[in-house]
């Protein structure tokens, strides 16, 4: 069982008790720091236990920074969900069923690229 916040809201005591994984939304203001800041303050609330954190809603990429949410995520040994909105436009994006499942944007090429380097593929 789990649930979500708003983007960039750290996970509180009575939902880290009763959740088997934490949640958490990367959207919001685009600044790294802020995912790892927000991680952090779920593993200091008092009912904190060892769970998986997941990041989702994140609507920032800069795949070619040295420095990005996906990057702070993972630091913190937190997955990171990519969500592509593309332009809702069925061809772009991975949001809008039916989904092209292709790697046929620059953004998925970057994220994959990413991907590809952060697990040694």
């Amino acid at each position: 069982m789990g649930t979500s916040f708003s983007g960039g809201a750290p996970a509180e005591s009575n939902v880290v008790k009763a959740s088997d994984f934490l949640l958490l939304h990367g959207n919001g203001p685009d600044d790294p720091d802020r995912i790892r800041k927000m991680i952090r303050a779920s593993h200091q609330v008092p009912a904190w236990r060892p769970m998986p954190v997941l990041i989702n809603e994140d609507d920032h990429f800069r795949f070619g920074d040295p420095d990005n949410h996906m990057l702070a995520a993972l630091g913190e040994y937190a997955s990171w969900g990519y969500f592509d909105p593309g332009r809702n436009d069925y061809v772009e994006g991975y949001q809008c069923p039916p989904v092209n499942w292709g790697i046929d944007t620059e953004r998925k090429r970057q994220f994959f690229t990413v991907l590809k380097t952060v697990t040694g593929s």
